[in-house]
């Protein structure tokens, strides 16, 4: 049980990872049991339950952990035929329902779980297997979606792992990277692009390498790396290190330096690592102003991969 839910705990050595089938199988906790660390920033202020079938994310279930967010991560009215309309929920619909799990070890070395949840009201299929290999601090992560439709589907993903800001934690992106701004609370930016880590801001610059956790201040902001990795250092130099390969166009960085919080709590420090299919959060604005979204045919599939590694 991890907060009075049932769970699934996996633990090869290095690491012990918490999966919450109910909670749109949410990873709870990523633990480096070597440095007895916990990555996954977890909210203080609010209680873990099961969503009813329409809640905002925001609003009441911004618990932590890691969730997926699909067919888009704002909410907003699907923007094509034939499901034009169509509302998507705040943070997709994955995180919402519980998913069916599946685990096995193959051959006392590798521990496979599978989660699979399909769409509520469009036609797709969603899976997301982890790996973890005997004795390796590293996870990989394989996804897959399938369109059940004789239609064109639409879509924005991202990968939502909130990990603590603290002070001292460092962002490690390859550059040159031009970063561009989606949204900003507490700050007002001097421009829309920018090249990475600095940003202009009235009255100076943001060092957003090493963003000051009391800067009361938060930004969503898209990425295109010179490669596709990042890396967080904590304060203590231990590191978490995110890569991946398929169609991610972005890297999606969320950065609350208390400036945020939706659920009317104090303020708190989090920072969200998000590879994403497509920019920014909202599908229709995706679709129509940025030009970068995922898009996969009738009744085909695609596939694309993650892999976390910590030292």
């Amino acid at each position: 049980m991890e907060h009075g839910l049932p769970a699934l705990r996996l633990e090869n050595g290095p690491l012990a990872l918490t999966i919450i089938p109910d909670l749109g199988g949410k990873i709870a906790a990523w633990e480096d049991r070597r440095r007895g660390l916990s990555w996954l920033w977890q909210n203080p202020y609010l209680s873990w339950r099961l969503p009813p079938g329409e809640a905002s994310y925001v609003r009441a279930f911004d618990l932590g952990g890691w969730d997926e967010c699909f067919p888009a991560v704002a909410p907003g009215a699907y923007p094509a035929d034939p499901w034009a309309g169509a509302p998507i929920p705040d943070h997709g619909e994955l995180w919402l329902q519980p998913w069916k799990v599946q685990a096995r070890i193959e051959q006392g070395k590798r521990i496979i779980v599978t989660g699979a949840a399909a769409g509520r009201r469009f036609p797709y299929r969603f899976e997301r297997a982890l790996i973890l290999e005997a004795d390796r601090p590293s996870v990989q992560i394989r996804y897959r979606l399938w369109n059940d439709a004789e239609h064109t589907f639409y879509f924005l993903w991202a990968a939502h792992p909130l990990l603590p800001l603290l002070p001292g934690t460092r962002v490690l992106v390859p550059g040159p990277a031009t970063g561009r701004i989606a949204a900003a609370i507490g700050v007002s930016p001097q421009t829309a692009v920018f090249s990475w880590p600095r940003l202009p801001v009235a009255g100076g610059v943001l060092d957003l390498q090493e963003p000051d956790p009391e800067g009361g201040w938060a930004l969503k902001l898209f990425l295109r790396p010179a490669a596709s990795w990042v890396r967080l250092i904590h304060p203590s130099g231990a590191w978490w290190e995110m890569g991946w390969r398929g169609p991610i166009t972005h890297l999606g960085l969320w950065i609350n330096a208390g400036g945020w919080s939706g659920a009317d709590t104090p303020p708190y420090q989090n920072l969200g690592l998000e590879p994403s299919i497509g920019a920014p959060d909202d599908l229709a604005s995706a679709i129509r102003e940025w030009g970068t979204f995922g898009l996969l045919p009738p009744l085909q599939e695609i596939e694309w991969s993650l892999s976390v590694t910590v030292g």
